[in-house]
């Protein structure tokens, strides 16, 4: 029996779907938005994690001061944010981070919720964002404290929130970058705490990827 085509199905309008680089992101968003589809509803894909704009300035100037460098290990050039370094730079990264993250709510997002009523599927945003200004600047908690409340604020309400997890040889096998960047790990174990939030939904691509799709399914209101 096909969900879809018996019309039982219940999607959020909003699907945000989170996870660390190679855990298999994509391939969910573009598998609900296929099954979406199907249904006969419209679905935006929108990629919200890296829209540098008012932060732009800030970066460019790191660059200058030298604290953002690459390094070429084993032919893989990997960059870094070394924002730790200055607590004056770390502080004005995360309100440059949050003010650009808020201009991407309103402008980019915002009309859309406005608009006709499509299925709009988040790849990346508010937690991708978080954990890459946790990674640079170093700041553990900050997802804990006003800060981190203020970015997931910016969350549509309603919102479902998936996030995908993947043990972390799985994820080298098909980002084998990760194995060079000293702040993979560091990354990978901010994603892993982020599945003991509440308001987060957990799936495992560990198995076969057909439970992987049924878990998203399941979640997103497409399988019952």
């Amino acid at each position: 029996m096909n969900p879809v085509t018996e019309g039982r199905i219940d999607p959020p309008r909003v699907i945000y779907i989170t996870g660390i680089d190679g855990s298999g992101k994509s391939t969910v968003s573009e598998h609900l938005a296929a099954r979406l589809r199907e249904a006969g509803y419209e679905v935006d894909i929108l990629w919200l994690r890296f829209n540098h704009v008012i932060s732009k300035p800030l970066l460019g100037l790191c660059r200058v001061l030298g604290l953002t460098r690459y390094e070429v290990r084993d032919g893989i050039r990997v960059g870094y944010h070394d924002f730790y370094r200055s607590k004056i730079v770390s502080w004005l990264f995360i309100f440059s981070q949050y003010l650009d993250a808020l201009r991407v709510r309103y402008l980019k997002l915002g009309p859309r919720l406005a608009g006709d009523g499509k299925v709009i599927i988040l790849d990346r945003y508010v937690y991708d964002i978080l954990i890459d200004v946790m990674t640079d600047t170093r700041i553990n908690d900050l997802h804990r404290g006003r800060v981190g409340r203020a970015f997931k604020r910016l969350l549509p309400q309603g919102v479902v929130t998936i996030l995908v997890n993947r043990d972390l040889e799985r994820v080298l096998e098909v980002r084998p970058e990760g194995r060079v960047d000293d702040n993979f790990l560091r990354r990978y174990e901010f994603y892993k705490e982020l599945a003991e939030d509440p308001s987060v939904n957990t799936i495992h691509n560990d198995s076969s990827l057909d439970s992987l799709l049924d878990a998203a399914e399941y979640v997103a209101g497409i399988r019952q």
